[in-house]
Protein backbone atom coordinates (compact mmCIF):
# COMPACT_ATOMS: atom_id res chain seq x y z
CA UNK A 1 0.00 0.00 0.00
CA UNK A 2 1.46 3.60 -0.82
CA UNK A 3 2.09 5.73 1.83
CA UNK A 4 -0.22 8.69 2.14
CA UNK A 5 1.59 11.80 1.09
CA UNK A 6 2.75 14.37 3.91
CA UNK A 7 0.87 17.32 1.75
CA UNK A 8 -2.63 15.35 1.74
CA UNK A 9 -4.54 14.65 4.86
CA UNK A 10 -5.34 10.94 5.89
CA UNK A 11 -8.49 9.84 5.12
CA UNK A 12 -9.70 6.91 7.04
CA UNK A 13 -10.80 3.71 5.81
CA UNK A 14 -14.42 2.73 4.51
CA UNK A 15 -16.12 1.93 7.98
CA UNK A 16 -14.11 4.29 10.28
CA UNK A 17 -15.80 7.40 10.98
CA UNK A 18 -12.95 10.92 10.62
CA UNK A 19 -14.38 11.42 13.82
CA UNK A 20 -13.30 8.17 15.65
CA UNK A 21 -11.17 9.23 18.38
CA UNK A 22 -10.14 5.30 18.98
CA UNK A 23 -8.38 5.13 15.63
CA UNK A 24 -6.71 8.80 15.82
CA UNK A 25 -5.37 8.32 19.77
CA UNK A 26 -4.41 4.48 18.37
CA UNK A 27 -2.64 5.92 15.14
CA UNK A 28 -0.65 8.58 17.94
CA UNK A 29 0.36 6.39 20.73
CA UNK A 30 1.39 3.73 18.16
CA UNK A 31 3.42 6.24 15.49
CA UNK A 32 6.37 4.80 14.30
CA UNK A 33 5.69 0.84 14.90
CA UNK A 34 6.97 -1.89 12.09
CA UNK A 35 7.00 -5.26 11.72
CA UNK A 36 3.87 -7.75 13.41
CA UNK A 37 0.78 -5.71 14.69
CA UNK A 38 -1.93 -8.26 16.14
CA UNK A 39 -5.56 -6.50 17.11
CA UNK A 40 -7.54 -9.24 19.33
CA UNK A 41 -10.92 -9.48 19.66
CA UNK A 42 -10.70 -7.73 15.77
CA UNK A 43 -14.13 -7.83 14.59
CA UNK A 44 -13.78 -7.02 11.12
CA UNK A 45 -10.17 -6.14 11.74
CA UNK A 46 -11.13 -2.00 11.31
CA UNK A 47 -8.87 -0.69 13.82
CA UNK A 48 -5.64 -2.44 12.24
CA UNK A 49 -6.79 -1.72 8.87
CA UNK A 50 -7.02 1.75 9.91
CA UNK A 51 -3.60 1.62 11.22
CA UNK A 52 -2.17 -0.04 8.44
CA UNK A 53 -3.70 2.38 5.81
CA UNK A 54 -1.82 5.44 7.72
CA UNK A 55 1.32 2.94 8.05
CA UNK A 56 2.04 0.68 5.45
CA UNK A 57 5.08 -0.41 7.90
CA UNK A 58 3.02 -2.54 9.40
CA UNK A 59 1.77 -6.34 8.96
CA UNK A 60 -1.42 -6.74 10.53
CA UNK A 61 -2.83 -9.96 12.29
CA UNK A 62 -6.00 -10.21 13.15
CA UNK A 63 -7.61 -12.75 16.02
CA UNK A 64 -11.29 -12.81 16.66
CA UNK A 65 -13.72 -15.99 17.51
CA UNK A 66 -16.39 -15.06 14.72
CA UNK A 67 -15.13 -16.20 11.66
CA UNK A 68 -17.32 -13.73 9.64
CA UNK A 69 -15.73 -10.65 10.65
CA UNK A 70 -12.41 -12.44 9.37
CA UNK A 71 -13.33 -12.95 6.39
CA UNK A 72 -14.94 -9.69 5.73
CA UNK A 73 -11.57 -8.28 7.10
CA UNK A 74 -9.47 -10.03 4.27
CA UNK A 75 -11.59 -9.23 1.65
CA UNK A 76 -10.80 -5.45 2.65
CA UNK A 77 -7.31 -6.00 2.77
CA UNK A 78 -5.33 -9.49 1.61
CA UNK A 79 -2.48 -8.86 3.49
CA UNK A 80 -4.17 -9.13 6.63
CA UNK A 81 -3.12 -12.74 8.90
CA UNK A 82 -6.64 -13.90 10.13
CA UNK A 83 -6.59 -16.41 12.87
CA UNK A 84 -10.12 -17.43 14.77
CA UNK A 85 -9.31 -17.61 17.87
CA UNK A 86 -9.82 -17.03 21.92
CA UNK A 87 -8.30 -13.83 23.17
CA UNK A 88 -7.69 -16.10 26.45
CA UNK A 89 -5.76 -19.15 24.20
CA UNK A 90 -3.90 -17.28 21.75
CA UNK A 91 -2.52 -19.22 18.80
CA UNK A 92 0.93 -17.31 18.47
CA UNK A 93 4.54 -18.34 19.92
CA UNK A 94 5.66 -16.14 23.10
CA UNK A 95 7.04 -12.64 22.09
CA UNK A 96 5.64 -12.99 18.60
CA UNK A 97 4.42 -9.21 18.06
CA UNK A 98 5.48 -5.56 18.43
CA UNK A 99 2.89 -4.25 19.05
CA UNK A 100 -1.33 -5.69 20.26
CA UNK A 101 -4.66 -4.00 19.89
CA UNK A 102 -7.44 -4.61 22.40
CA UNK A 103 -11.02 -2.21 21.74
CA UNK A 104 -13.95 -3.08 23.43
CA UNK A 105 -13.12 -6.52 24.43
CA UNK A 106 -12.08 -7.19 27.80
CA UNK A 107 -14.92 -5.81 29.63
CA UNK A 108 -17.10 -8.74 27.89
CA UNK A 109 -14.66 -11.37 29.60
CA UNK A 110 -15.85 -13.28 32.89
CA UNK A 111 -11.84 -13.72 33.28
CA UNK A 112 -10.28 -10.56 31.50
CA UNK A 113 -7.06 -11.32 33.52
CA UNK A 114 -6.18 -14.17 31.57
CA UNK A 115 -6.84 -12.31 28.34
CA UNK A 116 -3.84 -9.59 30.04
CA UNK A 117 -1.91 -12.48 30.33
CA UNK A 118 -2.06 -13.88 26.50
CA UNK A 119 -1.59 -10.39 25.61
CA UNK A 120 1.38 -9.68 27.74
CA UNK A 121 2.62 -13.91 26.55
CA UNK A 122 2.83 -12.47 22.70
CA UNK A 123 4.23 -8.96 22.69
CA UNK A 124 8.14 -9.06 22.43
CA UNK A 125 10.19 -7.20 25.15
CA UNK A 126 9.64 -3.40 25.00
CA UNK A 127 6.11 -4.54 22.68
CA UNK A 128 3.07 -2.10 23.07
CA UNK A 129 0.10 -2.79 24.03
CA UNK A 130 -3.05 -0.14 23.34
CA UNK A 131 -6.40 -0.53 24.66
CA UNK A 132 -9.62 0.84 24.68
CA UNK A 133 -11.76 -0.10 28.04
CA UNK A 134 -15.23 1.12 28.52
CA UNK A 135 -15.07 1.78 32.35
CA UNK A 136 -18.87 1.63 33.28
CA UNK A 137 -18.36 1.48 37.06
CA UNK A 138 -16.31 4.58 37.13
CA UNK A 139 -18.21 6.99 39.84
CA UNK A 140 -20.11 10.19 38.72
CA UNK A 141 -20.74 8.85 35.33
CA UNK A 142 -24.19 8.06 33.85
CA UNK A 143 -23.54 3.80 33.53
CA UNK A 144 -22.60 4.50 37.22
CA UNK A 145 -25.50 6.02 38.39
CA UNK A 146 -27.82 3.77 36.05
CA UNK A 147 -26.36 0.90 37.90
CA UNK A 148 -26.39 2.28 41.53
CA UNK A 149 -30.20 2.84 41.09
CA UNK A 150 -31.07 -0.25 39.28
CA UNK A 151 -32.52 2.61 36.53
CA UNK A 152 -31.67 0.67 33.26
CA UNK A 153 -28.63 -1.20 35.04
CA UNK A 154 -28.20 -3.93 32.52
CA UNK A 155 -28.76 -2.30 29.41
CA UNK A 156 -25.36 -2.87 28.11
CA UNK A 157 -25.22 -6.49 29.91
CA UNK A 158 -28.43 -7.15 27.37
CA UNK A 159 -27.54 -5.46 24.15
CA UNK A 160 -23.66 -6.06 23.58
CA UNK A 161 -22.40 -8.50 26.79
CA UNK A 162 -20.62 -6.41 28.36
CA UNK A 163 -20.23 -8.24 32.14
CA UNK A 164 -17.65 -6.29 33.72
CA UNK A 165 -17.56 -3.27 35.41
CA UNK A 166 -14.35 -1.67 35.69
CA UNK A 167 -13.26 1.75 36.97
CA UNK A 168 -9.78 3.81 36.09
CA UNK A 169 -7.89 2.52 38.57
CA UNK A 170 -9.41 -1.02 38.06
CA UNK A 171 -7.97 -1.87 34.73
CA UNK A 172 -5.06 0.26 35.35
CA UNK A 173 -4.28 -2.14 38.05
CA UNK A 174 -5.07 -5.25 35.87
CA UNK A 175 -2.39 -4.16 33.72
CA UNK A 176 0.33 -3.20 35.71
CA UNK A 177 -0.57 -5.78 37.85
CA UNK A 178 0.66 -8.35 34.90
CA UNK A 179 3.73 -6.29 34.80
CA UNK A 180 3.18 -3.60 31.90
CA UNK A 181 4.26 -0.54 32.68
CA UNK A 182 1.88 2.11 31.47
CA UNK A 183 2.87 4.97 29.09
CA UNK A 184 0.18 7.19 27.98
CA UNK A 185 -3.75 6.91 29.40
CA UNK A 186 -6.12 9.14 27.81
CA UNK A 187 -10.26 10.06 28.04
CA UNK A 188 -13.44 9.72 26.37
CA UNK A 189 -17.19 9.59 26.46
CA UNK A 190 -17.80 12.26 29.42
CA UNK A 191 -21.66 13.28 29.58
CA UNK A 192 -22.78 14.01 25.93
CA UNK A 193 -20.90 10.83 24.92
CA UNK A 194 -22.74 8.72 27.85
CA UNK A 195 -25.86 10.12 26.77
CA UNK A 196 -25.12 8.99 22.79
CA UNK A 197 -24.36 5.60 23.92
CA UNK A 198 -27.01 5.30 26.38
CA UNK A 199 -29.87 5.90 23.72
CA UNK A 200 -28.33 3.82 21.51
CA UNK A 201 -28.70 0.81 23.49
CA UNK A 202 -31.92 1.48 24.59
CA UNK A 203 -32.64 1.55 20.60
CA UNK A 204 -30.83 -1.68 20.32
CA UNK A 205 -32.42 -3.20 23.13
CA UNK A 206 -36.31 -1.90 22.16
CA UNK A 207 -36.86 -0.32 25.26
CA UNK A 208 -37.42 3.10 23.45
CA UNK A 209 -40.77 3.40 21.85
CA UNK A 210 -40.44 2.91 18.23
CA UNK A 211 -42.62 6.33 18.25
CA UNK A 212 -40.39 8.10 20.02
CA UNK A 213 -37.03 6.52 18.06
CA UNK A 214 -38.57 8.13 14.65
CA UNK A 215 -39.49 10.95 15.94
CA UNK A 216 -37.71 13.74 13.67
CA UNK A 217 -36.95 16.40 17.08
CA UNK A 218 -35.67 12.89 18.70
CA UNK A 219 -33.06 12.49 15.96
CA UNK A 220 -31.99 15.80 15.00
CA UNK A 221 -31.05 15.66 19.26
CA UNK A 222 -29.69 12.56 18.60
CA UNK A 223 -27.65 13.35 15.68
CA UNK A 224 -26.57 16.38 17.95
CA UNK A 225 -24.86 14.74 20.68
CA UNK A 226 -23.03 12.78 18.33
CA UNK A 227 -21.09 15.70 17.25
CA UNK A 228 -21.05 17.28 21.07
CA UNK A 229 -19.60 13.79 21.91
CA UNK A 230 -16.88 14.31 19.51
CA UNK A 231 -16.04 17.71 20.45
CA UNK A 232 -16.34 17.14 24.19
CA UNK A 233 -13.97 14.16 24.15
CA UNK A 234 -11.64 15.99 22.04
CA UNK A 235 -11.61 19.09 24.42
CA UNK A 236 -11.48 16.33 27.45
CA UNK A 237 -9.14 14.17 26.80
CA UNK A 238 -6.83 14.56 29.68
CA UNK A 239 -10.28 14.51 32.37
CA UNK A 240 -10.46 12.52 33.81
CA UNK A 241 -13.37 13.41 36.24
CA UNK A 242 -17.08 11.63 34.46
CA UNK A 243 -15.49 9.87 31.58
CA UNK A 244 -16.25 6.08 31.07
CA UNK A 245 -13.81 4.96 28.17
CA UNK A 246 -10.22 4.57 29.06
CA UNK A 247 -7.30 4.98 26.43
CA UNK A 248 -4.36 3.10 27.27
CA UNK A 249 -0.88 2.68 25.96
CA UNK A 250 1.74 0.27 27.84
CA UNK A 251 4.98 -1.15 27.22
CA UNK A 252 6.26 -4.93 28.10
CA UNK A 253 9.63 -4.02 29.65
Amino acid sequence: MTPTPVNQPWAPPAGISRRNQTLTRARRDLAGIRGRVLEAGAGTARFVRGLRSANPAIQPIACDLVLDGLKYARRQDAAIEAAQADITSLPFRAGAFKAVLVFDVLEHLPRPQDAVAELWRVLEPNGRLHALVPCEGQPLTLHWLMWKSGVGADIKERSVGHVQRFTHRGILTLLTGQGFTITNVSYSMHPLGQAKDVLLHLEEDHRLPRWLARNPLYRAINRGLWAGAFVESTVLRNVPLSAVALHITAVKP
